[in-house]
């Protein structure tokens, strides 16, 4: 049964806006964008006449880490997990003592020493949160980074689009095929098995925790299976100075977390010319964060059409450095999208906010609506399926009520939608979960 929603303005991802119209629904998919005027009504058995307000597609998130939500607001307790924290803590202090207590190292320490001790259950009712709070800020389609794949029957069961990266780590040669070995035969496994909501790729987590081998070892896994990378990139000074000088604060944080240490293959360049020589940098591959990137080094991003997610509120609280927006704009053109990481290391979830954060008038308002749906969706390959209001997609959009005298670019001062709707199927009303995930 068709379904249509009329509004004010409709914002279709791709550049357009349309005045008085009518998106009209069925099964699911947008069927096509219609004028008000002289369209009869009454062919429509439901209408939803929204008046003075904008529709949009789904917004897409390129880089976020739902499991750690909840970080810092749930309460630890038990005897299990506070024997878990006391060794933590313990080993926390032993490896990290003389390393100052806002450097990046030592915010990475804290937030794996309390996920560390959450139990199975606090870990998914953390998750299940941040997912809630992406659909509430319009975030129809996800990319989550993690190891674990414990989330992934609980993402094949949710209506939102989710691109599961696995996260990879190894500090030799050996434990680079071991690594591989175990992330193949969760892919594999977990290939078999996915919803049609449900994509998979691989996170190798940066320069400072990846051997090269093992980054040889999925360039040729992903090519041969045009399966898509993401990794951090020129994020922290510990980074830059790992690949520049041999060592830096990375060596003690991988020790804490149980890793050996090892050398980068070279030194004395940048993470960009490093992961070059080991042919990591294609159009497969998803760059992110990059706030110590130079000029080179983006002229050698763009030359090797690698996509960049960037998350500028997170960069700046982690970092208190943020790589210039004009530049990133200039650099990958329609090639970018935006992350928000997590409530861990950020304010919320809204990618507007995201935008409007650093935005001051680089992009105007279409252009932002393109950067957080049909931009992404090219990036991840989904652009069959979402990105664009066009005819044969999913019908994944939101819908912003204006206030009186508001047009369409009033969407630069909002921060999440009224309505969420994936598939046709509302998941917010008024601002408000329809029903929990």
């Amino acid at each position: 049964m068709a379904k249509a929603y009329s509004a004010k303005w409709i914002m279709d991802g791709d550049n357009n806006v349309y005045e008085d119209c009518i998106l009209i629904i069925d099964e699911g998919k947008v069927q096509e964008i219609v004028k008000a005027e002289g369209f009869d009504k009454s062919s429509l058995k439901h209408l939803k006449e929204l008046g003075n307000a904008v529709i949009t597609p789904g917004f897409i998130n390129l880089h976020n880490h739902l499991q750690y939500t909840n970080i810092g607001t749930t309460k630890l307790k038990g005897f299990k997990e506070t024997i878990k924290k006391f060794f933590t803590d313990f080993k926390k202090h032993y490896h990290l003592a003389g390393i100052p207590k806002n450097s990046f190292t030592i915010k990475l320490a804290n937030l794996l020493s309390e996920y560390f001790c959450y139990t199975r259950e606090d870990k998914i009712k953390s998750f299940k949160r941040g997912l809630e709070l992406s659909l509430l800020n319009g975030t129809t389609c996800v990319c989550q980074l993690s190891k674990e794949s414990k989330y992934f029957s609980l993402l094949n069961e949710i209506p939102i689009k989710t691109y599961l990266f696995f996260e990879l780590f190894s500090d030799s040669a050996d434990s680079s095929k071991e690594e591989f070995r175990s992330i193949q035969k969760k892919i594999d496994k977990l290939m078999k098995q996915k919803s049609e909501n449900t994509f998979v790729g691989v996170a190798p987590h940066s320069v400072t925790s990846v051997h090269k081998r093992l980054f040889k070892i999925l360039v040729k896994y992903c090519k041969k299976n045009n399966i898509l990378l993401t990794i951090r990139l020129a994020e922290s000074v510990d980074e830059m100075d790992w690949v520049k000088y041999g060592f830096s604060d990375s060596d003690v944080l991988n020790a804490f977390c149980g890793y050996k240490k090892f050398e980068p293959y070279i030194e004395g360049v940048s993470p960009v010319v490093y992961l070059k020589g080991l042919d990591v940098l294609n159009k497969q591959t998803i760059a992110t964060y990059g706030n110590y990137l130079s000029d080179n080094d983006l002229e050698i991003l763009k030359e090797n059409k690698v996509s960049f997610c960037y998350c500028p509120r997170v960069s700046k609280k982690l970092h208190n450095q943020v790589l210039d927006f004009r530049k990133v704009n200039e650099t990958f053109g329609k090639r970018y999208g935006f992350g928000t990481n997590s409530l861990a290391f950020n304010d919320d979830m809204s990618l507007l906010n995201e935008v409007r954060f650093v935005n001051n008038g680089v992009l105007d308002a279409k252009e932002v609506i393109s950067h957080l749906t049909k931009y992404p969706a090219k990036i991840l390959r989904l652009d069959n399926i979402i990105g664009t209001l066009e005819a044969g997609k999913d019908a994944d959009f939101n819908v912003f009520w204006l206030n009186e005298g508001e047009d369409y670019n009033a969407i630069l001062n909002k921060t999440r939608p009224d309505y969420v709707y994936i598939k046709g199927r509302k998941m917010v009303s008024r601002g408000n979960l329809v029903s929990g995930i």
